[in-house]
Order: C-alpha cells, then sequence, then structure tokens
C-alpha cells in the first residue's frame, strides 16, 4: 500500500485570530466552510471545551496550531493562508522546480495528541460531569460521573431499562456540555 493512503494530517499554523476561533469553538466549522468540505471532513483542534460550573473552560494541548485531514488538493490547504485566522500551511520547498508541497503528519502523532488531550480534560472530572464513553464496552453511551479514583471514574448510564454504575478509565471520557439528567428510576 502507498504510504500516502494511510490517514494523515496536515499541521496548519494559526494567527491570534485563529486562536480567537479556537477560543469560541468556531475554528472547525469555518475551516470547513473555507475547504469547501463536509461536517464529517476530519479536523483535529488540540484544544477542548468543557463545562466547569456556569462557565466554560477551554484547555490548550498546543496552542497556535489546528490539524486538517490529508485527501484533498494541495492547492485547497493553501488557498487558506489568504484566510486573516490563517498564518501558513506546514509545507517544504525542494526538488528541481522547488516546488512547495503540504508537509503531512503521521495518524499516530494526531492519535497521540488526541489520547493526551483526553488526559488533561478527564483529569479532574467534577461529580455531575455528564460525559460519553469513547471506546470500550461502553462505548457511545451517556453518562453521569459520580466518583473518580487516579485513573478511573465511576459513571452512572440509564438505559431503558437498566440503571447501572460502570468503572471506566478517565481517557476513554469526553465531558458535555450540562445538564445532567437523573436517571428516573429509584
Amino acid at each position: 500500500m502507498d504510504q500516502r493512503d494511510s490517514p494523515t494530517w496536515v499541521a496548519i499554523e494559526l494567527t491570534r485570530q485563529g486562536e480567537e476561533k479556537v477560543q469560541d469553538g468556531s475554528l472547525a466549522d469555518t475551516l470547513r466552510a473555507d475547504l469547501g468540505v463536509s461536517k464529517d471532513f476530519e479536523i483535529f483542534v488540540p484544544a477542548a471545551t468543557y463545562p466547569r460550573g456556569h462557565r466554560r473552560v477551554t484547555l490548550l494541548l498546543m496552542e497556535g496550531y489546528v490539524f486538517v485531514a490529508t485527501g484533498l488538493p494541495e492547492t485547497r490547504y493553501f488557498a487558506l493562508e489568504d484566510r486573516p485566522y490563517i498564518g501558513q500551511v506546514m509545507s517544504t520547498v525542494g526538488g528541481h522546480h522547488r516546488m512547495r508541497t503540504v508537509t503531512s503528519i503521521p495518524d499516530r502523532v494526531v492519535a497521540d495528541l488526541r489520547h493526551q488531550l483526553r488526559k488533561m480534560v478527564t483529569a479532574n472530572l467534577p461529580l455531575g460531569t455528564r460525559v460519553r464513553v469513547l471506546d470500550g464496552a461502553y462505548r457511545n453511551l451517556e453518562g453521569i460521573v459520580r466518583g473518580t479514583d487516579d485513573e478511573h471514574a465511576f459513571v452512572e448510564i440509564c438505559l431503558r431499562s437498566l440503571e447501572l454504575v460502570a468503572t471506566i478509565p478517565s481517557v476513554l471520557l469526553e465531558a458535555l456540555e450540562p445538564v445532567a439528567k437523573e436517571c428516573k428510576g429509584g
């Protein structure tokens, strides 16, 4: 298999305006609109916004960058440099014609960044936080954090006919917007 067929990413440096879009949560949607791609086109913003009390907190894993999936013509990525929120698309200049090409980053690097970000966000999940399980036996189910230890959260999951408290590694949880709902049963 050609290595270019495996998932890779383009690193893009942001301007201050781009950083503001990270803070307000609009960066990924703005990028998708400017690239002319659908909502399911992968973009990884190395930051997470989650509720803490009555305010929103943004944790930055890597300030000043965003990662966009490869697969588009390189000219589409370079066209982003005309936008005020983009500093530059990471690239190299080489070859006989001194042609500029997009630098791609292996998926394992971005997967590691995602893992680090989840660890940051879930390090201190407050009790009552509504979460989604990202992997494992309870994948895609939502619940409420009822307790934590060093590496796990005790998540109350309410299904139609069953309530349970599952012990789930914290790194497999994604904090969701409030409001946490209580289970209906007693």
